[in-house]
């Protein structure tokens, strides 16, 4: 019999429609927001503890992320290894990726802890915050190999279309990290000494590690062992290569261009208190929001690897159209936050410890600090939707494993369209923040229409990851 006809849809609803696309995004969604909860709320406990360590965080926090992201984007990539395996119903074979990059995740403790330890110090030079970056930076680099671990088990589930567990860890990781962010960072009078922006960074860790345990229990249970093969962990060099092959170009330049995000905030920073501070916020709000688009990546990856694995390709141009839709969903939702009434927003990243500064910053260039914030959050408006455009077709790019023109593009337009214009026109002409965010938001455009283009070019469909066989021959 075909595979076709042999293939399951993963959820109940028409393949490629957006209540199928939304039936499993939706729990990556969430599963994502509670992770990136544990950053976010690191901040907003950061900023009432004080302004800088608040922006300590964004500096220290995005040059980590540049390494623990790069690493994990590598990682994850056993979701669409398992994607196309179990559209193909190679069900045995799905846990021999999972344990590839399971390996590389702990060997990665080899660049992690070394770089943490001793490389904090250069990395922040004659910035200002120094010893409070080095510190959240060093932590948050010691828990690194716990988070790619975590990323290559949830391929496994997030392949198949089993994402719903991801919510109820994500939650509760959460609440692990809410808990101990308090104690942490503010202690406890007699009981527990206060640790700022150390005690963050090693709560975000404490949440980490505990959904990696949960996760690696579920995987290593015997229902999994006998029918995905969960308990093949030997080392597979054919397998590990082809993962390397799929998941170092996407890792390189997402590596890259945190990197460059890292230096656009370095150069806010060496501008102004108003520059960093105002940058601070947009992007703890941009943190905040991508938590729509991991989810929705993944999801897209998951349905169009299961696709590919079956030979299906038709059924992706309807995937497309779906994100589309759900993405423009959610634009209108924010849109009422970051343009028609940004107060609530602000007000609330704003905490009363700092209305000191807010005050003395009244009058800037002829405007008020509100004024500038609004405009920026006008510009993060834009770039989020562009941006949520664009990780739709790299989730479908990726999926067909068409990832070597995702480093060369993504990386080239990070440099080109947006670290050497801030350099030049913001830096250089001393311009207000708002240009900056302008630039940002281009940026976003520009890569978005790069990314259309290849996938309406169709190289990803001559792309070819996995051996087909019969399903006799796959259940072996």
């Amino acid at each position: 019999m075909p595979m076709q006809q042999n293939n399951k849809a993963l959820t109940k609803f028409p393949e490629g429609s957006m209540r199928e696309l939304w039936s499993i995004s939706l729990p990556l969604m969430i599963s994502s927001l509670a992770s990136l909860l544990m950053l976010f709320v690191d901040r907003c406990f950061l900023a009432r503890y004080s302004l800088d360590a608040l922006n300590a965080s964004v500096n220290g926090g995005t040059l980590a992320w540049a390494f623990l992201g790069g690493m994990g984007m590598l990682t994850v990539m056993s979701e669409v290894f398992v994607a196309q395996y179990n559209g193909a119903e190679m069900h045995k074979k799905i846990g021999v990726p999972v344990w590839q990059m399971i390996w590389v995740s702990i060997f990665s403790a080899l660049i992690f802890i070394p770089i943490g330890l001793w490389f904090g110090s250069l990395f922040f030079q004659k910035t200002a915050y120094l010893s409070m970056q080095i510190d959240y930076f060093k932590y948050l680099m010691l828990f690194g190999p716990f988070y790619c671990i975590s990323t290559a088990l949830a391929g496994f589930f997030i392949g198949r279309g089993r994402t719903r567990i991801l919510i109820y860890l994500g939650i509760f990781s959460n609440v692990i990290n809410v808990i101990f962010d308090w104690i942490m960072i503010f202690g406890i009078k007699g009981i527990f000494p206060e640790m700022g922006i150390k005690g963050a960074a090693i709560a975000t860790g404490i949440g980490t590690i505990f959904q990696t345990v949960i996760l690696a229990y579920i995987f290593l249970k015997k229902v999994n062992r006998e029918s995905f093969g969960s308990d093949k962990w030997h080392f597979n060099f054919d397998v590990f290569k082809k993962c390397l092959k799929v998941g170092s170009p996407p890792a390189i330049f997402y590596t890259l261009e945190i990197f460059g995000w890292a230096l656009f905030f370095v150069m806010m920073t060496q501008m102004s208190e108003v520059h960093i501070t105002i940058s601070s916020i947009c992007q703890s709000i941009v943190l905040l929001l991508s938590f729509f688009f991991d989810g929705m990546t993944r999801g897209v990856s998951a349905l169009a690897g299961n696709f590919i694995g079956s030979k299906r390709i038709e059924l992706i141009h309807s995937l497309l159209k779906s994100s589309l839709k759900l993405l423009v969903v959610f634009i209108v939702l924010v849109s009422v936050f970051l343009i028609f009434d940004p107060k609530l927003i602000v007000d609330f990243l704003i905490p009363g410890n700092m209305e000191k500064h807010v005050f003395l910053w009244q009058n800037i260039d002829g405007h008020s600090f509100y004024y500038i914030l609004k405009t920026c959050l006008v510009c993060v408006f834009i770039y989020t939707f562009f941006e949520g455009i664009r990780w739709i077709f790299a989730g479908l790019l990726t999926s067909a494993g068409d990832t070597m023109f995702l480093l060369i593009a993504g990386s080239l337009s990070v440099w080109c369209f947006l670290i050497l214009p801030v350099y030049l026109i913001v830096v250089k002409l001393s311009l207000s923040v708002q240009y900056a965010w302008i630039l940002a938001s281009l940026y976003a455009i520009f890569l978005s229409l790069i990314y259309w283009l290849r996938f309406r070019n169709g190289k990803w469909k001559e792309i070819q990851l996995i051996a087909q066989t019969n399903s006799s021959e796959a259940e072996e």
